[in-house]
């Protein structure tokens, strides 16, 4: 999913598609504040939606000689580590710095949540799954009538982006318990 395609259909759903449409493909200069300001809209549902909804998750390996690695080292910025293994893909404990964490010396595989960069038109979402164009044209959406003091209407929006969300939740494959049998 592109950052083009979540503009468009923000600017469709808001009514202003074709202006921001002929801004985009260097017909007309009218529409660029508006293209901007869904552009600052997407960066912020995009992680909005990675922090406290739809958390994305990376895997790095990482070499060590003191067992410390500072955050800065990763290639995405983590917001939270979520496990550390081996080479031989055994987990281990690890300490949680500001600035580091700090495992065993060696050969590490980090994996961890982290927050999108901040994109630009011609850039991808990081989301490949469960968030889809619509999600984010409804998310968009409500920032931009927010932003525009469009209160009444934006808190509509809302609530569609809430229940897209919760859609997207649904979609999530869960881990199903097995009944417990009483005798």
């Amino acid at each position: 999913m592109t950052v083009m395609e979540c503009i468009e259909a923000a600017a469709t759903e808001l009514g202003i598609g074709q202006r921001t449409r002929e801004y985009l493909e260097g017909v007309s200069t009218e529409g660029e504040e508006e293209a901007k300001t869904l552009l600052k809209c997407f960066n912020l549902v995009e992680n909005e939606l990675a922090l406290d909804y739809l958390p994305l998750f990376a895997e790095e390996d990482i070499s060590t000689d003191t067992g410390a690695v500072f955050y800065s080292a990763l290639e995405r910025a983590p917001v939270r580590i979520v496990r550390i293994t081996d080479e031989a893909g055994e987990s281990l404990p690890f300490t949680v710095f500001p600035e580091y964490f700090k495992a065993a010396a060696g050969r590490l595989t980090v994996r961890y949540a982290y927050t999108p960069t901040e994109k630009t038109f011609t850039d991808e979402s990081d989301f490949k799954l469960f968030a889809s164009v619509r999600l984010f044209a409804y998310g968009m959406a409500a920032e931009f009538l927010f932003l525009s003091g469009a209160f009444e209407e934006a808190a509509a929006m809302d609530k569609k982006y809430k229940e897209a969300i919760a859609a997207a939740y649904r979609s999530k494959p869960s881990r199903r318990l097995a009944s417990r049998r009483w005798a």
